[in-house]
């Protein structure tokens, strides 16, 4: 190595240890249309503020599932977010999600902590999608089941797939502290927003990230997330439709889907179009319901929360509420979190309650001590 690597590399681990500024990190979601910046201040345990957003959207294909593409284009996008967000911290922490990652509560037998380790190794290596060796696996015990033994969520991501996009955000001056999923993420903000409401024993509840591309559909109980399902439909999906059918740009379809005719008026053949769509992504979520059933006897949910930018579609939540039998709202940050004024403009708060959930929940993690 080169001696000036070499120094290089002295200096940053001397500047990570003597490091003096935020002991918060900037939470980076990138998503396959758009990487999202949140950073957070924490004035007391559990309570936020909101002090900078940004986000940035990415060309189309960038990123094809958790694959990168097109690398040029997202390391501009992150130079371009990390200038708006004018931030003195330089510590992240990456949300992933993708076929490359697994989210996942497992009953195990108990035992010391040696034991669980290897228990959550035997059992974790029947759903990875990605031999176990190649992978990065944590979990966390989250209580004690009726056979006796304990709960744990065990999260994992591919170890090639964290050092791709690891790499790519270092080279850009940031440091990468912590890796997370995005469901985690989405969940931090959930409970945080709804508080005691949700953890009550009993209660059942649906969280649901509409994301551009696809859907994360989690089902919360007792306090703790129990079941989680990636559906590969997300809002893109309508809107390349109306593009195809109605021969507009992107930005042109996006209006449409939305906005309407700029009136407030969804024109009938825009609306019969969003209905083609939603009439697939329906019945993915009813199997998807209905195995849920299948594999618990539960029928009755105490509430749906949803998230993500194709919450906006008009009509989606009232759908919802129908299908699900019910209440269905929208998981807005704000309702628990104040933000700095000087920060984030009006026009910004519509963008981060529905799309910035995610970085969110990123930024609310802390440094390890």
């Amino acid at each position: 190595m080169d001696p000036k690597d070499i120094i290089g590399n002295i200096k940053d681990k001397i500047g990570d240890i003597f490091y003096v500024g935020p002991k918060g990190v900037i939470g980076i979601d990138i998503g396959l249309s758009a990487i999202k910046f949140a950073e957070l201040i924490q004035i007391s345990e559990g309570n936020f503020k909101i002090n900078k957003y940004a986000s940035i959207t990415l060309p189309e294909g960038t990123i094809i599932e958790d694959e990168i593409q097109k690398e040029d284009e997202i390391i501009k996008a992150l130079q371009q977010g990390i200038k708006e967000l004018n931030s003195s911290n330089k510590f992240v922490c990456l949300g992933l999600s993708g076929p490359n990652t697994l989210i996942k509560r497992l009953q195990l037998a108990g035992g010391s902590n040696e034991e669980l380790e290897d228990q959550v190794t035997w059992e974790t290596e029947q759903y990875l999608p990605f031999p176990i060796d190649e992978g990065n696996i944590s979990f966390s015990v989250v209580g004690e089941n009726q056979g006796g033994g304990v709960d744990v969520i065990i999260g994992a991501a591919k170890k090639s797939v964290i050092a791709a996009f690891k790499e790519i955000i270092e080279r850009t001056g940031l440091k990468v502290k912590i890796v997370d999923l995005n469901a985690a993420a989405t969940v931090n903000v959930f409970e945080s927003v709804m508080g005691s409401e949700v953890k009550a024993k009993g209660k059942t509840w649906i969280l649901m990230d509409l994301g551009a591309q696809k859907t994360h559909f989690m089902i919360y109980k007792n306090g703790v997330l129990v079941f989680f399902k990636e559906i590969n439909i997300g809002g893109l999906t309508i809107t390349e439709e109306i593009q195809r059918q109605m021969g507009v740009n992107y930005d042109e379809a996006e209006s449409l889907k939305i906005h309407g005719d700029g009136s407030g008026n969804i024109p009938e053949e825009i609306v019969d179009l969003i209905n083609q769509v939603l009439d697939t992504f329906f019945t993915e979520l009813k199997k998807t319901i209905d195995f849920w059933v299948n594999s618990t006897s539960e029928e009755a949910f105490d509430g749906c929360v949803l998230t993500g930018g194709s919450a906006l579609i008009p009509g989606l939540p009232e759908a919802l509420q129908e299908l699900f039998e019910t209440e269905v709202q929208i998981l807005n940050p704000f309702t628990t979190m104040t933000y700095n004024q000087s920060n984030i403009s009006e026009d910004m708060i519509n963008e981060i309650a529905f799309k910035g959930v995610c970085a969110i929940g990123l930024a609310m993690r802390s440094l390890p001590k």
